[in-house]
């Protein structure tokens, strides 16, 4: 199984507190942790873990920030084909360790999109994931992908002329139902969904958090429940979400069970904290879903959160 994952890399500085600080306070972290933020690499570290061959095209810098994202991605076997730039993005998380609750501080970067990818490196590509960010790749990539190689997108919450395209040509358009009210804001749910599946052309999936997710084929709304778990930190779930689907795709599954199992490995993100560092392994998946347990949820429990 060979992924091509491209899209923004970030490096993640978490500041573990006791409690969340007043402002103009000095704080004292607890602990201070580096991981990979970025819904592309958190994704093919998962796959990577999962067995597959992973390889990131992705901006970088040359600089400490760049050097510790390059050996956390060679740790997890993930090869690196590195668009350069001045600097690298980052992030400080500040977490608060009594309920979990995260902020987190944006770093500003900006480089010069990626435009295409090794046509020898596509065609080896059994399944592309793709963040929002890179859409003249994504062109590209659409146009010289073998046929039978399958694309994932994570759109994260953006709804826009280019999100919508992706929709539309991606194999399975994953849409956070948070996304769905900001497609027509006069529609309700219902209106909505069947608009993006008008898009899409094809069956969708709509991520709900803690309340699982949803398919719909354009007549039929099939609900997949999530796992009952004890969340310490739902940050990177999403990401994680893609992968496992991913990971489902590369299987020859079919939607629901690779939405299943989606679901499984994203509650199982949710009760470590921590977005790269969290990410489980092999192991740890197949053993917890064993035991897992659906909860069950209702369909307007998912609509209330789009609204």
């Amino acid at each position: 199984m060979k992924v091509l994952g491209v899209g923004e890399i970030v490096l993640d500085k978490s500041c573990i507190l006791q409690s969340y600080p007043e402002e103009g306070a000095k704080a004292q972290p607890q602990k201070v942790e580096y991981s990979i933020g970025g819904p592309v690499p958190a994704a093919l570290i998962l796959l990577s873990r999962l067995g597959a061959e992973c390889d990131l095209v992705t901006s970088i810098g040359d600089d400490d920030a760049g050097y510790k994202l390059k050996r956390k991605l060679q740790k997890d076997n993930i090869r690196l084909i590195a668009h350069k730039q001045r600097s690298t993005k980052s992030n400080t998380v500040l977490v608060n360790e009594v309920n979990g609750s995260r902020t987190i501080i944006r770093d500003y970067q900006t480089h010069t999109p990626i435009v295409s990818v090794s046509k020898r490196l596509l065609k080896k590509a059994d399944l592309v994931i793709f963040d929002r960010h890179e859409i003249e790749a994504f062109d590209f990539i659409m146009k010289h992908k073998r046929p039978d190689t399958k694309v994932v997108i994570d759109p994260s919450t953006e709804v826009s002329a280019k999100t919508l395209k992706m929709f539309k040509h991606a194999d399975y358009p994953i849409v956070p139902v948070e996304s769905l009210s900001k497609l027509r804001r006069h529609e309700d749910f219902h209106g909505n969904l069947k608009y993006l599946y008008k898009i899409a052309g094809k069956p969708v999936i709509i991520t709900a958090g803690e309340k699982g997710a949803l398919l719909y084929d354009g007549k039929r709304i099939q609900l997949i429940p999530p796992v009952d778990i004890t969340c310490v930190d739902a940050l990177g779930a999403g990401d994680i979400f893609r992968g496992a689907f991913g990971y489902g795709v590369m299987n020859n599954w079919d939607l629901h069970e690779s939405t299943h199992f989606a679901n499984v490995v994203a509650g199982l993100q949710c009760t470590k904290i921590g977005n790269g560092t969290a990410i489980p392994t092999k192991e740890e998946i197949f053993t917890f879903k064993k035991s897992a347990v659906s909860r069950s949820v209702v369909l307007q429990e998912i609509i209330a959160m789009a609204t």
